[in-house]
């Protein structure tokens, strides 16, 4: 056992605490003797007294784990993390840092630091790579898209799960040449490639332009738009081209179409001897009896209009007449090629006229209207506006009356309900008679007898 004075002990708590002095400021003078920044620990590496240096590591991402000789040490700060270390110590030999999501840093060798010597190292993480998409669209569309040589569907198409970088696309489609691209594809994101087929050279095109525009065109009898028109994707050879215009006479001729090359087409068509135009009539209400010209033409319809084909062009006079109304006539012009409408409203000669939609339940009863019979239900009567009495009979049922209103131009509703007869009630001398007798007086002295209860 070692036994020391009081005076010896104290000599000893002071060199401690003057080692104590000398380490502390060391480490707060880190950041003017060797540049460092951000955080650091106790020193590792040596045992206590050696001398003190640091080793820096910057990273391009923050909040990156820093890990020497394989053990963690801290977390770098704004992209720095500062050790403090004895350079007595054991010497560290490598470092990398790491952080989710991220692929771990190169690994650095160290080397210790001198006495007050910072050194620095820095360490790059890369996010670790996920998967993009491919979106192909074409002109024209339903195309067949290969991606990196591997079938992936028609367009439009968007495929997913490809890694981040450059892929290959290829667009075909029958009458087509093909089409090919690459795309780079970014993680998390949809890369686009749009593809403008162009037709191989078996087709050609046709321009046609006639005088007057707006002709129907038609190529090999099927309808293709009214003029000026270019059609496109015409297979090469003859093809019968024909321009149809009301109040013309059609036109028709053979095209030739060269592969790669656009036919042109100028046809002028000749009108008939008398320009004609089309027109159309409609009458308010409907059903009234057309004239054109003083010349009968048909029933305008309820709905819609009465179509008038080979109108002479010019201004004409078109009435209607129709029963209870006043005839009226309206002037119209029409143009050559052209057409014209043209709606006549008709004033009623009598009072305004509605509908009367009469039911009963149940049905098939005698009806009649301000005492006028007018049939069996159900049945729909034309009456003048206004108000009526209407009343049902049927045989076993009692009559029923009841009132209705009629606006004109529309159709009102009105429904009776029938109550049956059961007959007359019976004499006093009859069996029945008596029996209902006996039951009331029965029920008297019942009603008695509670009484007294």
């Amino acid at each position: 056992m070692i036994y020391m004075s009081s005076k010896t002990g104290s000599v000893i708590a002071l060199l401690l605490i003057a080692l104590l002095a000398i380490a502390v400021p060391a480490s707060a003078e880190g950041d003017q003797t060797g540049g460092a920044t951000g955080t650091w620990d106790v020193p590792i590496g040596g045992d206590v007294g050696g001398d003190m240096g640091w080793i820096t590591f910057h990273t391009n991402v923050d909040d990156a784990s820093i890990y020497v000789d394989g053990a963690y040490q801290g977390t770098t700060a704004n992209g720095v993390y500062t050790m403090a270390v004895y350079s007595t110590g054991a010497p560290l030999r490598s470092a990398y840092a790491a952080k989710s999501g991220y692929t771990q840093s190169n690994t650095v060798r160290l080397s210790m630091p001198s006495a007050g010597e910072n050194l620095d190292y820095y360490l790059t993480l890369n996010p670790i790579q996920s998967s993009g998409s491919i979106s192909v669209t074409s002109y024209p569309s339903n195309a067949v898209v290969y991606i990196d040589e591997i079938y992936v569907g028609t367009t439009p198409v968007t495929q997913n799960g490809y890694s981040q970088g450059y892929h290959n696309v290829r667009v075909t489609k029958s009458g087509y040449q093909e089409w090919a691209s690459s795309v780079y594809v970014y993680s998390g994101s949809t890369a686009t490639a749009s593809a403008t087929l162009t037709p191989i050279e078996s087709y050609g095109s046709i321009y046609v332009s006639s005088t007057p525009s707006g002709a129907s065109v038609y190529l090999d009898d099927k309808y293709v738009g009214n003029s000026p028109k270019t059609i496109s994707g015409v297979v090469k050879g003859a093809h019968t081209l024909k321009l149809e215009k009301s109040g013309y006479y059609p036109w028709e001729s053979s095209v030739t179409v060269n592969p790669g090359q656009t036919s042109y087409v100028y046809p002028t068509l000749q009108a008939y001897a008398a320009p004609t135009g089309t027109l159309y009539v409609s009458s308010a209400p409907g059903g009234a009896y057309i004239y054109l010209d003083g010349v009968y033409q048909g029933i305008s319809p309820v709905s819609g209009s009465m179509v008038i084909s080979n109108v002479a062009a010019g201004t004409h006079t078109v009435t209607a007449k129709l029963t209870g109304y006043q005839d009226a006539s309206l002037s119209v012009t029409v143009n050559g090629g052209g057409t014209a409408s043209v709606t006549i409203p008709l004033q009623s000669t009598g009072p305004a006229m509605g509908y009367l939609a009469v039911s009963s339940m149940p049905s098939g009863a005698n009806i009649y209207i301000n005492n006028d019979y007018k049939g069996i239900t159900p049945l729909t009567l034309s009456l003048p506006e206004g108000t009526y009495s209407v009343k049902y009979t049927l045989t076993g049922y009692y009559d029923s009356t009841v009132t209705a209103t009629v606006t004109a131009g529309t159709t009102s509703s009105v429904s009776g309900s029938l109550t049956p007869n059961q007959g007359q009630v019976q004499k006093s001398g009859s069996p029945a008679f008596a029996a209902i007798i006996g039951i009331f007086a029965v029920a008297v002295v019942l009603s008695a007898i509670r009484r007294k209860d």
